[in-house]
């Protein structure tokens, strides 16, 4: 350790200066002897900018458990005096902003620690970063001077607080290296996820969280030129950085390929140094674009992963399988070591960052990438509020779009029919052009299948938007003209229901979006009795489908401050239009007195969580219920499930788990009335139910080929039977609750390989068949058992049902179409 230490000082001479304190003497102990709490971390990158002229730190949000998120930019003083003029001129120069250049564009090297908050070291790093940068002038100058350097210190305070508390609580005196020790072994849920058990490293995309949506509106107002999230892995690995494993996304362009080798020969010149093992070219690949790495990438960046052994299990030092002590000091130095190397790699090409940065997103407007020149997304009466959850979406990646100001006809590709077709461009359909700065992005977000160099991969293989939204798509060779272009992102949608002038008989409201449910949620809470029609119905001319909400005046005369003013505030507060009307004799279908319309109840909903639970799984589920529809649900916990009495609730939701245990328990709450809503591995609980697993049929000659296998490729042979995020259209019995409200054109994220035959008794509700195969890897083996299996299926158990959803339809809570489904199974019978 004292010969390493000694080898990287050389390497990193380090000059102190008396006015800024070191972090050991603002924290009271050494970087590496304990893991700081992030309050402390936020008080001493304050405490450097108060007295550096060098350091700007800025706020630039808080977390769901209100802790602050901040950034510090490292430069010369020079630079820091007009930090925001070279912000905008890095943005002008890209052609991303108008305007014209006062002064210079210099390249934004961000550093970004700590996304997963056990991953703990990186926030002591970003510590020992700042004060290297502030103190070490006579190294640094060169640097800041011709650099602006972004220290995010923490992506993630709620989960790093928590991992910090855990170890403080359960960590010895003297560190015990022994893996068994308590404090190897966090609690559930660990400090890897956010308040919501959200992996933030999977929404850099998709936003869903507070912590991403701030972090990347902060980043889209700089665009760096170099991006690294530091992590780490596994205590008995090494350490991994650039150049990064296949596959690469095909739209990343020749030189932030070429960065990645420079990147990484200039890390392996100081490990090399310092005798540090490490790996490169293997596991973390360059392709699903929300993660810490590819979303920068498709944004202009070099995105980098950096991977330090270690993790929730080290601890403060830990004894790995070689029987070596990796201690937290050792797991500092290799990060400020790839922190410190990348600075000075980008100093050095400078020049050709700032070339291919501007050329990345100028080039869009003469020869963008992608084999579309626009997109167009078919807008009905019916997917106004889907349209707009896209187009905030489209808004938040900046890039532009419009509305088709008039009708003409086009050929394109169709994303449903999976082929080209004529098709008409009608007015207010939404238009994506791809001659603009974001062209890579748009390529990458509506590409239909990504090409795979290599199948081994780290997470999803298909993501195109028209199916996580469901929204019908066309791509053509050619650009569209004539639109309009919203001032604002996206035109707000504005539907008033203004106070009625007399008694209405009923009010009527589509379902047809999550936005929907949400407003049924606020509904029912305010004491409002709602009903669905269970069939399709023509009222005042007007024809509504299966799913339909009906509020009448008979049952809701004693609602607080009025039915029809409550109903009324609550559905403008949500934009949601109301459809008033005199009569419950229907024109065609059923009365609204009839068995056919259903009273809702309210349920009283209750998501188990805790040991044997996935804690992202049971993450999207409670984010579903309190913030997506903001509906009241009691979280129970496995350590005390036992003693629970479930008859007090209508609903139980088992997010993926093992819930074994608790089998005869959960089956008397089935029996005796209640909803069982069985999430991804959480569908084979009920050893009674009637669910049955697809036995593999394959033919015996590829068996015989099976037992072949070549001892090198066993981890590409378990890809046979797995599947990595691929997309499938479901086919969907429409006339089941369940169902309702649901495009004809349904598609699923499929994420396991469990398969199940249709329910013998009950409801196929959702299956897929021959065709439904849309996009991504599957397995060789596993593809063609997939057709004629279950989706989503409904089986009656005693007085109550359990719906099983083999593949979560509320997946990271991104897939904007599966949202409805839940709020279906919930509310729904």
């Amino acid at each position: 350790m004292k010969k390493n230490a000694f080898i990287l000082l050389l390497l990193f001479p380090f000059l102190s200066i008396a006015q800024i304190q070191t972090p050991a003497e603002f924290l009271g102990y050494e970087l590496g002897e304990e893991f700081t709490y992030h309050h402390k971390m936020i008080q001493y990158f304050q405490e450097v900018a108060d007295k550096s002229d060098l350091v700007e730190f800025q706020i630039y949000g808080k977390t769901y458990e209100r802790r602050e998120l901040g950034v510090a930019f490292v430069s010369s003083a020079e630079n820091i005096k007009n930090l925001d003029q070279i912000r905008k001129n890095n943005l002008i120069s890209a052609g991303l902003a108008e305007g014209e250049m006062v002064g210079k564009q210099l390249p934004i090297v961000w550093l970004s620690y700590n996304v997963h908050g056990n991953e703990a070291v990186s926030m002591e790093t970003a510590m020992k970063v700042l004060h290297y940068l502030v103190a070490n002038a006579d190294k640094s100058k060169d640097w800041l001077n011709n650099l602006i350097i972004a220290i995010d210190p923490c992506e993630n305070p709620d989960g790093r607080e928590r991992y910090a508390q855990f170890y403080n609580q359960t960590g010895n005196r003297t560190p015990n290296a022994n893996i068994d020790s308590w404090e190897h072994h966090e609690n559930w849920p660990s400090g890897r996820v956010n308040h919501y058990c959200f992996d933030l490293n999977r929404d850099w995309l998709w936003q869903t969280q507070v912590e991403s949506q701030q972090r990347t509106e902060i980043y889209q107002k700089w665009m760096p030129q170099i991006h690294v999230d530091l992590h780490e892995m596994g205590v008995n690995t090494s350490y991994f950085f650039p150049p990064a494993a296949e596959p690469f996304h095909k739209s990343m362009t020749d030189w932030q390929r070429e960065f990645h080798q420079i990147a990484g020969k200039n890390h392996a010149k100081y490990f090399d140094a310092n005798g540090w093992l490490y790996f490169t070219k293997e596991t973390f690949d360059l392709l699903y674009p929300s993660y810490g790495d590819t979303w920068p990438t498709f944004n202009g960046a070099i995105g980098f992963t950096y991977e330090q052994a270690g993790s929730g299990q080290a601890g403060v030092a830990v004894k790995t399988v070689n029987l070596d002590t990796l201690t937290l000091a050792d797991r500092i130095s290799h990060h400020f070591a790839t922190s410190i190397s990348t600075i000075e790699a980008s100093y050095v090409n400078q020049a050709k960052l700032l070339a291919n940065f501007n050329d990345y997103f100028q080039s869009g407007s003469t020869q963008p990438v992608g084999k579309y020149k626009s997109y167009v997304v078919k807008s009905t009466d019916s997917n106004a509020k889907t349209m707009e959850a896209l187009a905030k979406l489209l808004a938040k990646q900046q890039i532009k779009f419009g509305y088709a100001k008039s009708t003409s006809k086009k050929k394109g590709f169709s994303y449903f029919d999976n082929s080209d077709k004529d098709f008409t461009v009608s007015r207010g359909d939404l238009i994506v052009p791809t001659n603009q700065p974001k062209h890579h992005l748009i390529d990458v977000l509506f590409e239909q299948e990504p090409e795979l160099s290599d199948s081994l991969t780290y997470d999803m293989t298909a993501w195109a938007l028209p199916y996580v939204f469901g929204l019908e798509t066309f791509g053509t060779s050619t650009q569209i003209t004539n639109l309009s272009f919203p001032t604002v992102g996206f035109p707000p949608l504005d539907y008033p229901n203004a106070n009625p002038s007399g008694k209405k008989y009923a009010y009527l409201a589509t379902w047809n979006d999550v936005v929907d449910v949400k407003f049924l949620s606020e509904v029912l809470q305010a004491g409002i009795k709602a009903r669905i029609a269970k069939m399709p119905f023509k009222m005042d001319g007007k024809s509504y489908k299966a799913g339909t909400l009906i509020f009448t005046r008979f049952g809701n005369t004693s609602v607080k401050g009025g039915f029809e003013n409550r109903l009324i505030e609550i559905a403008n507060s949500n934009n949601k239009q109301l459809f008033p009307t005199q009569s419950g004799m229907v024109e065609s279908g059923k009365d609204f007195g009839s068995g056919n319309v259903q009273l809702l109840k309210t349920p009283k909903v209750a998501i188990v969580g805790g040991n044997g639970v996935s804690q992202t799984h049971f993450g999207e589920t409670w984010h579903y219920f309190d913030q997506t529809i903001q509906y009241p649900t009691t979280i129970l916990n496995t350590n005390y499930l036992k003693r629970v009495d479930l008859k007090e609730y209508d609903v139980l939701v088992l997010p993926s788990g093992n819930y074994s245990s608790f089998d005869t328990q959960i089956t008397a709450f089935v029996t005796n009335g209640g909803k069982l809503i069985l999430l991804d591995k959480a569908v084979k609980t009920l050893k009674g139910s009637l669910l049955t697993r697809k036995k593999k049929e394959m033919d015996s000659e590829a068996d015989s080929k099976n037992l072949l296998n070549i001892y090198g490729n066993q981890q590409r042979n378990s890809l046979v039977n797995s599947v990595e995020g691929s997309i499938y259209k479901v086919l969907l019995d429409k006339t089941h609750p369940l169902a309702f409200g649901i495009s004809d054109d349904f598609y699923l994220p499929k994420r396991n390989n469990q398969l199940f035959n249709y329910l013998s008794k009950g409801w196929n509700v959702g299956y897929y068949e021959q065709d439904s195969y849309v996009a991504g890897f599957v397995g060789s083996q596993l593809k063609p058992q997939i057709p004629n299996s279950l989706a989503f299926g409904v089986e009656n158990m005693g007085k109550g049902k359990i719906i099983y959803m083999p593949d979560s339809p509320i997946f990271r809570g991104f897939w904007h179409s599966g949202l409805l489904v839940m709020g279906n199974a919930v509310f729904f019978d």
